[in-house]
Order: C-alpha cells, then sequence, then structure tokens
C-alpha cells in the first residue's frame, strides 16, 4: 500500500483529531487563562485513545493493558518534571479558571504523540499478523500509556495547585 493510498483509508476522524491538536498546541504557545474542566480534554482523549488502540488492535489485552499502566506511570512521571520545567501555574481571579503558562512543548508532544499513536495504527493496518505478536502488544501498550501519560503527568501540575488552593479557601 502506498502513502497516498495510506492517507486515503485513514478513517477521517483521525485528522479531525490531528487538526484539534494543532489547534490547541498553537493556543498553548500564549500564555493563557484556562478553564480547569479543559485541563483533562488532552489527557482524557489519549487515555481514551490508548484503550481503543489495545481493545482493538492487540490480542494480549492483559499484557498490553499492564505496559499500559506500566507506561502511564513513565509517562506522568515525564509529564510532570517537563511542565515544572515550563513555569507553575498561576491561579486566576476567576472561578475555575488558572493561568496557564505558554510553552512550545504541548504542541510538540501532541504531534508526537499522534505520530506514535497513528503509526502504530497503520502498522496493523499494514501487517495485521502484528495483533498476534506479544513483543508488539507490549510495546503498543508502553508507547499508548507513554504518550496519555505525559499528558496526564503535565496535567496535575497545574490541577493539583488549584485544587488544593480552592480546598483552603472553602474551609
Amino acid at each position: 500500500m502506498g502513502l497516498i493510498e495510506l492517507l486515503r483509508h485513514t478513517p477521517i476522524w483521525v485528522w479531525i483529531l490531528l487538526v484539534y491538536l494543532i489547534f490547541r498546541g498553537i493556543k498553548a504557545l500564549q500564555t493563557r487563562e484556562v478553564a480547569v474542566q479543559k485541563l483533562f480534554y488532552i489527557p482524557v482523549l489519549f487515555l481514551v485513545w490508548g484503550f481503543y488502540g489495545v481493545f482493538r488492535e492487540t490480542t494480549w489485552v492483559a499484557y498490553t493493558l499492564f505496559s499500559m499502566i506500566i507506561g502511564l506511570l513513565i509517562g506522568g512521571i515525564i509529564g510532570a518534571m517537563l511542565s515544572h520545567a515550563t513555569g507553575k501555574p498561576i491561579s486566576s481571579e476567576n472561578h475555575g479558571k488558572i493561568i496557564r503558562p505558554g510553552s512550545v512543548l504541548p504542541l510538540i508532544f501532541m504531534l508526537l504523540a499522534f505520530a506514535a499513536k497513528y503509526t502504530l495504527s497503520v502498522s496493523v493496518a499494514l501487517h495485521p499478523e502484528l495483533i498476534a505478536s506479544l513483543s508488539f502488544n507490549l510495546i503498543h501498550g508502553a508507547i499508548s500509556g507513554v504518550t496519555a501519560g505525559i499528558f496526564w503527568g503535565s496535567m496535575l501540575v497545574y490541577f493539583i495547585p488549584w485544587y488544593r488552593q480552592r480546598k483552603r479557601l472553602s474551609i
């Protein structure tokens, strides 16, 4: 299957997702006020996409899920460390919002994560026998976990301080 044929057989939702990720990544370049619930959009999206891949593109589901959990933990640590390096979130005077510092890292990681997940799906489409390969299943789980984990770790760096401050103010 050639590149054009491969791109043509890619479901439309994948291209919509790519456009959405680019849009969100470009917005992340600027320091901005963000509703707290929006912090969860990208982490949840990649977690759901990870589970989707585990259940649709692997056969060793228990092993793949275990590998994904390990990847989530590793990715969470990486995401938290990177978010700490880009600057601290600032509390907003508007209830339910924080001011998130601008950074190129979200755009970079969204594109890398998309490319990794897309590559896994294309690999399965081109070589369906990979579904039965334990090593591919473990790699699939690890990549799915790390990509989702990076976004969860990053989000928690912003969410936890906001939540703690909110709890203190409500006492």
